[in-house]
């Protein structure tokens, strides 16, 4: 046995033999071994505190390495009742991880472990690609199965972030006649669990979400500030991972979206399409990112007064996004329509507090967004330029 597990046993047996006494007010973890593989599933035992009555189906992992804080879900693999002293409950490490981790349960006072996590196959080949790098004097190039990946996030949750959350108002300069606001927020959902039978049938499934945004577009300037119009987006769609070499992406989604804003008569909008987005994200050596999703769709049916929807908006939303994820965010969207009309919207982000999950914390946001269609209602109306600003909760 190395230094490096020996310390870790060290660890292991000092966390059983001095916490007993805090077990009347703690919760208490151990695991069958110190030793664990990043991405595979790992047993915990867990002693409830005294008093506490119920056990819950599902807790939360917390590992901590290198300063940086993960946290996955634990799920039990046994049926329990108040009085049992003990269950066991199973988590999944994020494929990230290597060499010594500690972990507790997050949200509950508990005890520390200390885990040995060897690294999956894919961060071996990272590391070997960075040794190699080390050598020749050339910085590998940043792929989403490595930590801090904004379209991979550990430990992501079954319910998570899609798109922008935000709240911002301005308008053009004309006065506060012409005062607008804009907000939206963004969902995902998803469908299958990866341990689930299905997925353990037909693993692809556990690609499969179910998502939906909305946005309003509020007139302040109005008498009684009434909302313009409000686009609802509920979409079924499969995402992955992509192999990402060469010229491939990264990521792949793909899928169904209706979007309409939920009027009638003249004012009546809607679409039905499916579409692909493929996304490539480069990462470089100051920790900036670039990321480029062109989403690709076509129209399944065009209801309501829409029916020449195409030629303002077209067949393609260019999507780009680029800084640091710690800094500034600038996002664009680029729409063109078959006529060569279109809109350009860009969005620039800072943070004003840490993040706790990808994407999401609290952001100083700016909004300019120019030409047609800034929302169903007006797609083919030149709302001119339109600069906001106001906070996000995701980016």
């Amino acid at each position: 046995m190395n230094l490096k597990m020996q310390f870790c046993l060290l660890l292991l047996l000092a966390g059983f033999f001095t916490l007993p006494a805090a077990a009347a007010t703690s919760w208490l973890i151990a695991a069958p071994d110190e030793f664990a593989d990043a991405g595979a599933p790992v047993l915990f035992y867990v002693v409830k505190p005294d008093g506490h009555s119920d056990w819950p189906d599902t807790l939360r992992l917390r590992m901590v390495q290198d300063n940086r804080t993960y946290e996955v879900e634990l799920t039990a693999v046994e049926a329990a009742t108040a009085d049992s002293v003990r269950r066991s409950y199973r988590a999944v490490l994020s494929k990230s991880l290597s060499g010594l981790v500690r972990v507790d349960l997050a949200g509950v006072e508990s005890n520390r472990l200390v885990l040995q996590v060897t690294a999956s196959d894919e961060i071996k080949e990272n590391q070997t690609d960075e040794i190699k790098a080390k050598q020749t004097g050339k910085i590998p190039e940043t792929k989403p199965g490595r930590r801090d990946s904004v379209l991979f996030p550990a430990g992501e949750p079954a319910l998570a972030v899609n798109e922008p959350m935000y709240f911002v108002a301005g308008g053009t300069s004309c006065g506060l006649n012409d005062a607008t606001a804009r907000f939206q927020f963004s969902l995902k959902y998803r469908i299958l669990d990866p341990d689930s039978l299905p997925v353990q049938w037909c693993h692809p499934l556990s690609g499969l979400n179910f998502a939906y945004t909305q946005t309003s577009l509020w007139d302040l300037g109005e008498e009684s500030a009434p909302f313009h119009d409000t686009s609802y987006r509920p979409s079924l769609f499969w995402q992955g991972a992509a192999s990402g070499k060469g010229l491939m992406p990264d990521m792949l989604r793909g899928g169904y979206e209706h979007e309409s804003n939920g009027k009638d008569g003249a004012d009546s909008r809607g679409i039905d399409m499916f579409f692909m987005q493929p996304v490539w994200e480069i990462g470089f050596p100051d920790g900036r990112r670039l990321i480029f999703g062109p989403k690709i769709y076509g129209y399944l049916n065009k209801s309501g007064h829409n029916s020449d929807i195409q030629k303002y908006r077209g067949n393609v939303d260019w999507i780009f996004r680029y800084g640091r994820e710690d800094g500034l965010i600038l996002a664009s969207l680029f729409r063109i329509g078959t006529t060569g009309r279109g809109s350009a919207q860009f969005d620039l982000s800072y943070p004003l507090r840490r993040s706790f999950f990808a994407r999401t914390g609290g952001f100083l946001y700016l909004q300019v967004f120019k030409g047609y269609g800034e929302s169903l209602l007006d797609y083919k109306h030149n709302s001119g330029t339109q600069v906001r600003v106001g906070f996000a909760f995701v980016r």
